[in-house]
């Protein structure tokens, strides 16, 4: 912007306890299932990430939580270790219940919140680059990005077994999201930069 005073701030989410429930065989995928990004992903999981993961790891279940579910329906028929949740009333709460969180987003922009509401649960997020744009986040240290089916796939059977690098993910999206995301720490950042 041209504007000599621009300000950028980010989108943020109230802070809230860390949910304490075990972690369950599967992986979550969250966000409104009537949004063309998130139909392309639910396709991405169902046609090449799932069908990939069935022999490695064939314990694993995918659960889609969000409104709409009835568009995405369709993808997944014959798929019995894939299950439309529909809307929840705590989208935290149950992403905490999933071993991991994914967000493989191949176009589309927006808020981010499916990565601030899995860091808020201290879960481990698997995204694309695309998914993740805007928040700063490092590879290897708050999440995985893997852009491509094999690396995904890849990320996916490596954090499924690995349960401290999960924890380490888990606890370090957990301190960023109460470091940089939530609404205390926006309105401090707003304060810093001299308020109105």
């Amino acid at each position: 912007l041209a504007h000599p005073d621009a300000r950028v701030f980010p989108n943020a989410i109230p802070l809230v306890d860390m949910p304490r429930v075990p972690e369950s065989s599967t992986i979550v995928f969250s966000g409104n299932l009537e949004y063309h990004p998130n139909i392309e992903a639910v396709r991405w999981i169902a046609r090449e990430l799932q069908p990939a993961l069935t022999t490695q790891i064939p314990e694993l279940h995918w659960h889609l939580v969000g409104r709409n579910p009835h568009a995405v329906e369709p993808l997944l028929h014959g798929r019995t270790n894939m299950h439309l949740t529909g809307p929840v009333d705590d989208a935290i709460a149950a992403i905490a219940a999933a071993r991991i969180c994914v967000v493989p987003l191949l176009s589309g922009s927006g808020t981010r919140f499916k990565i601030l509401e899995a860091w808020a649960a201290g879960r481990a997020v698997i995204s694309t680059t695309i998914g993740a744009e805007g928040l700063g986040a490092v590879s290897g240290q708050h999440l995985l990005i893997a852009d491509t089916t094999s690396d995904f796939v890849a990320a996916i059977a490596r954090l499924w077994k690995d349960q401290d690098l999960r924890r380490r993910l888990g606890a370090a999206g957990r301190e960023y999201y109460e470091r940089n995301f939530t609404w205390d720490a926006v309105w401090r950042q707003f304060d810093n930069s001299g308020g109105l």
